[in-house]
């Protein structure tokens, strides 16, 4: 799941100059003889449930190698971690809660490349989903094992297309038709307030801690981010996708849509836009169906998935989403490098657990064959699996600037939401940006 960790932008200025100090004489569990080997890993999972799952695999490793002990601590401001392994006291591990961060922070010196350990290992590398490798992949290395997958794609409340007149096992099947629905999914008062809303699409979004959804729309159109070792912002059917995420907000307001916004609680509550019952339609991840269903029992069963529809006449990229994972990486300058590496080796390549983790977090597993699993019998669960091995998920770009562009991106898309910028001006300024900084970063 993406986390809401804090970006920092301002990376692509960090260079560490450090030299990984690891320990000798280490077996093959990552222990020497009785010696207690500590480990640290700061992780974005953050608290609750998802720090208890970590918690008991943690445990079930430390039962198989008792030299080693591991202490998890949840770190979600990517300054600290940067701040951490400038000064030379990094943790051993990080679960990263996107790959985001990887190319960036590669590309200054902050993470470790895991090649070596991976071929010294003899890591089969082919057990794992290929998008998952993509994401930790920068200039041809591997710099973290994918651990967790996540995608997104259409959830919607069967509820209120019911009472809408549309038929709620029928989701739309082409953007012109979601867009229609959500029209009379829509419920404005005589001042133009907002009381309920069919598709709002720039939720729930980096403010969130989630993808911008322009990423998604871009590819959902026929476009691209990155291509042929050149930034493309301002690809036509870039600019196409957020035209069409602009026309709600000229539906129905740019000041009305951001009100109804802020009139709602916070993401993942019973109080949020979807889980409240007044948003019909969101394109979110398969954590959402977890959340309601601890939230708003009697919402749950009423959630749709659908794979996210594609313009008309381009239903072969019916189904697009991004893909992405939660990186274990090791950080430049950590002690115990080799002991880091056997854990997140099993941890990642382990079957039982990445099925029980996936039940626990609501996420995909990253392997390709794991045991069977509740979850994966459910229907909706199942929408998202099926996305993930398509070719219709996709990586957003490995680059030494990938985290800025992702921020502008996000900048973007919102100046055209609320009237600031056309499509064209807003996607041509950020085309010019971001290769001013690739072209830097060089």
């Amino acid at each position: 799941m993406r986390k809401a960790v804090t970006a920092v932008a301002g990376a692509a200025v960090l260079t560490v100059g450090l030299t990984a100090c690891g320990s000798n004489g280490q077996n093959s569990n990552g222990a020497s003889g009785s010696h207690i080997i500590h480990l640290t890993m700061w992780q974005q999972w953050g608290g609750g449930h998802e720090q208890a799952a970590l918690n008991k695999i943690i445990g079930e490793y430390e039962k198989l190698h008792p030299n080693v002990r591991i202490t998890e601590l949840p770190v979600t401001n990517d300054a600290k971690i940067l701040t951490a392994i400038s000064g030379g006291t990094p943790p051993s591990i990080i679960d990263l809660g996107t790959s985001l961060e990887v190319g960036q922070w590669a590309s200054k010196g902050a993470l470790m490349s895991l090649t070596p350990y991976i071929k010294k290992n003899h890591v089969n590398t082919s057990v794992y989903v290929p998008a998952g490798l993509k994401a930790v992949t920068y200039n041809g290395h591997m710099y973290g094992l994918p651990f967790m997958n996540f995608d997104v794609g259409l959830l919607y409340n069967k509820a209120l297309f019911k009472a809408a007149g549309l038929n709620p096992n029928k989701p739309p099947t082409t953007t012109q038709q979601l867009q229609a629905d959500a029209y009379k999914l829509t419920k404005v008062s005589s001042n133009g307030t907002i009381e309920q809303l069919g598709f709002l699409p720039q939720y729930p979004g980096q403010s969130n801690g989630q993808v911008t959804a322009l990423e998604m729309l871009g590819w959902d159109y026929g476009g691209q981010w990155y291509q042929n070792g050149h930034v493309s912002a301002n690809n036509p059917r870039n600019i196409a996708a957020l035209n069409w995420e602009a026309s709600f907000y000229k539906k129905f307001g740019p000041q009305n849509m951001a009100n109804f916004l802020h009139s709602a609680g916070a993401y993942l509550t019973a109080k949020d836009p979807f889980e409240s019952g007044k948003l019909a339609m969101v394109y979110d991840g398969p954590w959402a169906l977890d959340y309601a269903e601890a939230n708003v029992p009697q919402l749950a069963k009423n959630i749709g998935v659908a794979p996210f529809p594609a313009p008309a006449g381009q239903s072969s990229r019916t189904g697009t989403t991004f893909i992405d994972t939660n990186p274990q990486v090791i950080p430049s300058g950590a002690a115990h490098p080799n002991a880091a590496f056997k854990f997140i080796q099993w941890e990642t390549t382990n079957p039982q657990v990445a099925s029980t983790f996936a039940t626990l977090v609501y996420n995909l597993p990253q392997l390709k064959n794991v045991p069977n699993f509740k979850l994966a019998s459910d229907p909706r669960f199942r929408v998202f699996m099926q996305e993930a091995d398509s070719a219709n998920a996709h990586v957003w770009p490995q680059l030494p600037i990938s985290t800025e562009y992702g921020v502008k991106l996000d900048e973007a898309q919102d100046a055209v939401l609320y009237g600031k910028e056309t499509a064209k001006q807003a996607l041509n300024g950020l085309q010019q940006t971001i290769s001013a900084a690739l072209k830097q970063s060089k």
